[in-house]
């Protein structure tokens, strides 16, 4: 059975519907277009001009971060990363125990890992983990939300991530984004 909407319905609809609820993803904040052509532009001259596979990640960041408007930055150790939110107190250092709650994204959107949906946030030491998370932790403070976009050789590399029976979580070679929130420090 087809149903078929009057254009002035179909419009009322649309748009009743898209201002309920969540936003398709939350974390991406509309941006007036001279901001968006500034992050572009900033964005386009951080593209790499090889054709190696870390030229291709780094290039796929970049695109990655410029179809979602993110604001990224590039790191000198090679991840890129968005500070959503600054949090308060010290910045996290190395050795520090902390929980957060995470999602774990492909380049392509798709979802490989959330603590959210296990309904508990990893609890770990900051230099214990993935290298661009521990890079990224330290320049952030409790309490803040980042955004990691790291090539393979600073998250799981040539070895990929297996689950617990031999399931491939991360394939070898693949790069991440990561939301990273609920940032709370622990003391011993």
């Amino acid at each position: 059975m087809k149903i078929y909407l009057s254009f002035p319905l179909a419009v009322a609809l649309m748009l009743g519907l898209g201002s309920c609820g969540p936003a398709e993803n939350p974390t991406e904040e509309a941006r007036p277009e001279a901001e968006r052509s500034a992050i572009e532009a900033r964005l386009i001259t951080e593209l790499s001009p090889s054709d190696d596979r870390a030229g291709r990640q780094r290039n796929a960041i970049i695109n990655r971060a410029i179809d979602r408007n993110y604001d990224v930055y590039a790191a000198p150790e090679g991840y890129f990363y968005e500070i959503l939110e600054e949090g308060s107190f010290n910045p996290l250092d190395s050795g520090d125990i902390v929980t957060v709650h995470y999602t774990g994204n492909f380049l392509d959107g798709t979802e490989f890992d959330n603590s959210h949906r296990r309904g508990t946030p990893l609890r770990f030491r900051v230099g214990d983990l993935i290298p661009a998370w521990n890079l990224a932790l330290q320049r952030v403070r409790p309490g803040a939300r980042l955004r990691i976009l790291t090539p393979s050789d600073l998250a799981y590399g040539a070895a990929g991530l297996a689950a617990p029976n031999g399931d491939t979580l991360v394939p070898a070679h693949e790069p991440l984004e990561f939301l990273i929130e609920d940032i709370q420090i622990w003391e011993e």
